[in-house]
C-alpha cells in the first residue's frame, strides 16, 4: 500500500505557465448545457480556471466556447479545452480564438496584445 503525505507535490507540478488570480466574469457554451456565465479564479498564458457551482459532465479533451466579458475586446470567443474538472470548478486550456467570423491562433493574439503600444498625443 502506498500512503502519499503530500511531501513531493512541487514534483508532480505540471503547469508551465504562472498563473494570475483573476476574478472576470466569463461566458461559457457547449451543446451539452447551453450557456452558463460565471466568473474566474485564476488565468495563465496557456489557460483559466472557471468557477462552477453546478458539475459539468464534459470529459477531459472536450472543446467548450468561452468569452471574456470584462476584457478589451468581449466580442472574442476562445475555443478552449477542458483539462480537468472538479468540484469547485473547470480547467481549460486555449486552443484558438475567432474573431469577426475568422478562427485565429492564441500566438497571434499574444503577438498582438504585446506589441508596444504608442502614446497619444
Amino acid at each position: 500500500m502506498l500512503i502519499d503525505l503530500g511531501l513531493n507535490r512541487h514534483l508532480r507540478e505540471k503547469r508551465v505557465a504562472v498563473r494570475i488570480a483573476v476574478k472576470a466574469r466569463v461566458c461559457l457554451s457547449h451543446s451539452t448545457f447551453g450557456v452558463i456565465h460565471s466568473h474566474t479564479r485564476d488565468i495563465s498564458d496557456s489557460g483559466v480556471f472557471v468557477e462552477v457551482t453546478d458539475k459539468l459532465r464534459l470529459p477531459v479533451g472536450a472543446h467548450v466556447k468561452l468569452q471574456m466579458l470584462d476584457s478589451a475586446l468581449p466580442e472574442i470567443v476562445f475555443n478552449m479545452k477542458v483539462e480537468r474538472t472538479d468540484d469547485e470548478g473547470i480547467a481549460l486550456s486555449f486552443v484558438d480564438y475567432e474573431l469577426n467570423g475568422q478562427r485565429h491562433p492564441i500566438a497571434a493574439l499574444k503577438h498582438t496584445w504585446s506589441k508596444p503600444r504608442r502614446k497619444s498625443p
